[in-house]
């Protein structure tokens, strides 16, 4: 009993994840992305390792370096963002305009094939009258 008791702990624990890996989210959700700010605690022990041990004058500027590249690393990241969906867009719209453009030339197509049946009528009814 011990033995299947233990068989049925194991097997929760190693399949476990594979359950969570399903769902096929990867990395942070966007609502923790949105709430992130830079005085996470990953930050603010980082910049305890660079500034330990200097003077207070050199701490501020540290800090104020750490706090620019990381302000210039975000704002890299919403440009380039920004690029891909701006990027993604203008394939849409491109793709709407050759299909409305490919429908317009279908129906100009058909539009001058019924003017020449029209056009042949015209004529025939023409040499009949003669």
């Amino acid at each position: 009993m011990k033995r299947i008791i233990v068989l049925i702990v194991v097997c929760t624990f190693v399949l476990s994840p594979l359950a969570f890996a399903a769902k096929g989210e990867k990395g942070a959700s966007e609502a923790a992305l949105e709430n992130a700010s830079d005085q996470a605690v990953f930050n603010r022990v980082g910049d305890w390792f660079a500034t330990i041990g200097k003077s207070p004058e050199e701490k501020e500027a540290k800090l104020a370096e750490l706090k620019a590249a990381r302000a210039q690393k975000k704002a890299d990241k919403e440009a380039a963002k920004a690029k891909k969906q701006a990027e993604k867009e203008a394939k849409k719209a491109e793709k709407e305009a050759k299909a409305a453009m490919d429908k317009a030339s279908q129906d100009a197509a058909a539009a001058g094939e019924g003017a020449k049946k029209g056009f042949g009528k015209f004529m025939d009814k023409m040499k009949l009258k003669k």
